[in-house]
């Protein structure tokens, strides 16, 4: 059978084609593959929040806590390593180091994302391990209160050890995700072409640019070594019965690490070693030390007081008493609720929301407060706001829909309802027989 011209044209530049896509696979294949890594992993969830919204590679910062909504930043890890990326692929040709020195950067950057949210964006991994711990709570409220969603919740983290500098940064690494994956494998093949390439002396090269990583992290890891060590040397003479030394150690771990000078057993630590030595009987640690000791006691209105003692002080010691303070009024609410006070326990969910943005589950309590007390419209106001902020969470993001379902059903407006309800089932079908009760009408 003979071919047409035309097709066999057709074939020829399809063969040729792919001999030249061989080739440059054949020569390029790391480069290639890496890139891809790189590139597709800056959309993709480097955090993993057990409540709120993950963090992506373009949102998640080198230089500020990104927040409760964060935003795209130029100054985001995925950001800045894909504006690296470009850079050296329009210009690798020209000269070899160039990519090999930018695959570098990449896994510096890559290194240090969970080391930043460890040592330098404390706050960051505290709301991760506060999320965690206050995530079972909302699930037990849901199921003991509320229309029941057997859906299988996400797989987070159970247990950290965040006493030492070590088990910081594993947290923080716990917290990470597919994306972190993909950008640190599609750097470390850019680095493995990239060095390939290089003419001579490619040891000493390679060492140099092992350095820059390397470097990074050292500088990184040494204030919270140093704080480290002081805690360490805190709990030492604490343990001997020395308190004004283990007072100013623990002061000295605070001035090195973030983590220390928002840790608010720390600050109770101190306030109860200066009630031993008999000394700063008005001072912010022992305010703080007797709120934690009345929270214990389930005494929450007498905690917030001295909590907002604390606060006066200023610097972190008011920013810890403040979130503590929060969080305490978060907890009262849910005490108040439970013994039959549901207008109570709103007005001090409102507090804590007012007080501190990131005490974000509690407005879930707080539009189911609104939903007991017939302010229904208030109930998908807060709805409405809480859901972009847990998109990412089905399990959670499905009840957020059926408590604004039921809302709109207790002010007869059925449609939306079932728009909500079916929002729901959407974002949880797995034994949500919370919209499904919803849908039916019971």
């Amino acid at each position: 059978m003979k071919i047409p011209k035309r097709l066999a044209r057709w074939f020829d530049r399809i063969v040729t084609w792919s001999e030249v896509a061989a080739r440059i696979w054949a020569d390029h294949w790391l480069l290639i593959i890496g890139s891809l890594l790189v590139i597709g992993s800056v959309g993709l969830k480097w955090v993993q929040f057990p409540f709120t919204h993950d963090l992506s590679g373009l949102r998640l910062s080198l230089i500020r806590d990104p927040g409760v909504t964060p935003h795209i930043s130029i100054f985001a890890t995925g950001t800045l390593g894909l504006l690296l990326l470009l850079v050296a692929l329009l210009f690798w040709r020209r000269n070899a180091t160039l990519l090999a020195l930018t695959a570098s950067i990449l896994v510096m950057l890559w290194a240090i994302a969970p080391a930043q949210i460890a040592f330098r964006q404390p706050s960051v991994l505290r709301r991760l391990t506060y999320e965690l711990e206050v995530t079972p709570v909302l699930n037990v409220f849901t199921k003991d209160y509320l229309l029941q969603n057997y859906g299988t919740p996400e797989l987070v983290p159970k247990r950290l050890v965040l006493y030492t500098a070590w088990g910081r940064l594993m947290a923080a690494i716990s917290f990470m995700r597919l994306g972190w994956d993909c950008f640190g494998l599609g750097a470390l093949l850019i680095g493995i072409y990239g060095i390939s390439r290089l003419p001579r002396a490619k040891l000493r090269t390679t060492f140099l640019l092992l350095a820059l990583p390397v470097g990074a992290m050292i500088i990184l890891l040494i204030p919270p070594g140093i704080g480290q060590h002081y805690y360490n040397e805190g709990m030492l003479n604490k343990t001997r019965g020395r308190n004004q030394e283990a007072i100013a150690d623990f002061r000295r771990a605070m001035r090195w690490d973030r983590w220390h000078a928002q840790d608010v057993d720390l600050y109770a630590t101190i306030g109860q070693l200066q009630k031993l030595a008999g000394v700063s009987s008005n001072s912010p640690e022992r305010h703080i030390q007797r709120a934690v000791e009345l929270r214990q006691a389930n005494e929450y209105e007498e905690a917030i007081f001295e909590f907002s003692l604390a606060a006066d002080a200023g610097g972190w010691t008011a920013y810890t008493a403040h979130k503590e303070e929060a969080a305490t009024r978060v907890t009262l609410g849910l005490a108040l609720y439970h013994a039959g006070g549901i207008g109570a326990a709103v007005k001090q969910w409102e507090l804590a929301v007012a007080e501190d943005p990131a005490q974000v589950y509690a407005l879930f309590y707080l539009a189911r407060g609104y939903y007991d007390i017939a302010l229904y419209q208030a109930g998908i106001a807060v709805g409405d706001k809480l859901a972009p902020l847990i998109k990412d969470h089905n399990y959670v993001v499905a009840n957020v829909y059926s408590l604004i379902g039921d809302c709109y059903a207790k002010l007869g407006k059925d449609a939306e309802a079932r728009i909500y309800y079916n929002r729901s089932l959407t974002a949880d079908p797995i034994l949500n027989y919370w919209a499904l009760t919803g849908l039916v009408g019971e």
